[in-house]
């Protein structure tokens, strides 16, 4: 009798225990705005993960966060950036507010991914250091952006962005659909 209890525990107590990192994993990779996020992920043509793992590594999702810098909000934008992209992209609105933080910061990184034709590692750099300094490193003959960036900041922020990507699609799907398990 004790060994069929003892089974019968096993068997409940082992799905029980496989969701556990799961939810740890969920509780230091929280989700919020993630309709908005799928929205303009497809409205911009960028990853929903993508847009997650950005606001991951610049504000864990801290809609009031502000940079030393004065960089603002989700995507952590900074107003000279919100007036370009408002200026290229005709989005208008407060780019403290979230949802607008999120629709210029998804353009934004769709503008980059354009102009460093897909190369993710250049694009994340530049969103982190800015286009001036990326063109900058990219004259210099033989720059690899895996190995060459100058800044270990935006080296680890590029490896951080890329990273907690792959976490919001383990964790909650590639389209950011899997909020509930």
């Amino acid at each position: 009798m004790v060994a069929v209890v003892l089974g019968v525990c096993a068997l409940v107590a082992v799905p029980v225990a496989l969701r556990i990192p799961d939810t740890v994993e969920r509780a230091t990779h929280p989700l919020e705005y993630e309709e908005t996020i799928r929205r303009v992920g497809e409205e911009h043509g960028v990853e929903p993960t993508l847009i997650a793992g950005v606001v991951y590594a610049e504000s864990r999702f801290g809609h009031e966060s502000e940079s030393y810098q004065g960089a603002y909000g989700l995507m952590q934008i900074l107003p000279s950036t919100a007036d370009f992209i408002s200026e290229r992209s005709g989005i208008q609105g407060d780019y403290r507010d979230p949802q607008t933080n999120l629709r210029m910061g998804a353009w934004y990184l769709s503008y980059l991914d354009g102009r460093y034709s897909g190369d993710e590692r250049l694009v994340l750099a530049a969103y982190n250091s800015g286009e001036g300094r990326v063109d900058g490193w990219l004259s210099d003959e033989g720059f690899d952006v895996r190995r060459d960036i100058p800044f270990a900041e935006t080296r680890q922020y590029v490896d951080d962005v890329l990273e907690a990507r792959e976490d919001y699609e383990n964790l909650y799907g590639r389209n950011l659909d899997r909020n509930s398990q």
